[in-house]
């Protein structure tokens, strides 16, 4: 095959004129209407590669043209979704937010968390309102969900939140039973307890863990968390009680400062 390949490229002229030759003696040996056939075809295939041959670069350039129009719309169709979705979210939690608001009781304010402590030494977030929208120490902080914290600091448009995480922010708390048994809400190395359960206390996993309004700074009623753990009768004093929070301290965004609370829920004990 090498050795066909040699000649034909040696006696290119040769070849060409014998092929020449050959198209022309076919073409009088056919009659006057095949020749004339077999021209027209052999001109309209040339002409459509020679028309393919133009005409694919301009096709190219089309196909690309619509492909990156096709992606442009992909984005934009993916940011919308993007969009929709958050905003999904973002009602379904003013939705908890108004239905809390329409149950609970005195004057509210609707803040967003702008910012968090990045530590996390301190466990607080920053409110986007602050002393000219009402805002006052100690007020307590809320979701939906239950209690967030309270008030640490209070500047003209922003007030630093100290969230029950932090072990210097603790609640005086109820078992929501019977047994109405009563404790300390406080957080050690990220896990939350119920401090000073007797060890007689009937205290069980499940149960609910709300605010008992003693100490003047929380309202009460407000749902800490659950039992998650209770640790067994021993001689000593006092049982573990461990609480699973029932607010996702690390996700907030939308949260609530009790303003004024009823009296009688309020009083200091």
């Amino acid at each position: 095959m090498q050795w066909l390949f040699v000649f034909l490229r040696g006696h290119r002229a040769y070849v060409v004129l014998g092929v020449a030759v050959l198209v022309s003696f076919s073409l009088m040996a056919l009659g006057r209407s095949d020749g004339v056939a077999l021209a027209r075809g052999i001109a309209t295939g040339l002409m459509k590669a020679g028309h393919g041959l133009f005409t694919w670069p301009m096709e190219l350039s089309r196909l690309r043209n619509e492909n990156q129009v096709l992606r442009d719309q992909n984005l934009r169709i993916s940011l919308e979704l993007l969009e929709l979705r958050e905003a999904r979210m973002e009602n379904l939690r003013l939705r908890a937010l108004l239905d809390f608001r329409t149950k609970a009781e005195g004057t509210y304010l609707v803040a967003r968390v702008v910012a968090r402590d990045p530590n996390r030494v301190l466990n607080t977030v920053l409110l986007d309102m602050g002393a000219a929208d009402g805002v006052g120490k100690r007020m307590p902080v809320v979701t939906a969900d239950g209690l967030v914290g309270r008030v640490l600091e209070v500047h003209p448009r922003t007030a630093v939140v100290q969230l029950l995480l932090d072990r210097n922010c603790r609640v005086s708390a109820i078992v929501q039973r019977d047994e109405r048994t009563s404790g300390i809400v406080t957080c050690e190395n990220g896990s939350f307890f119920l401090k000073h359960v007797s060890v007689r206390s009937e205290v069980s996993e499940g149960d609910r863990i709300i605010s008992s309004g003693l100490g003047g700074v929380f309202p009460k009623g407000l749902l800490i968390g659950l039992v998650s753990r209770v640790g067994e009768r021993d001689q000593a004093l006092f049982r573990e009680v461990q609480l699973t929070p029932s607010v996702d301290f690390f996700n907030l965004e939308e949260v609530f400062v009790l303003k004024s609370v009823d009296a009688e829920d309020a009083r200091p004990g």
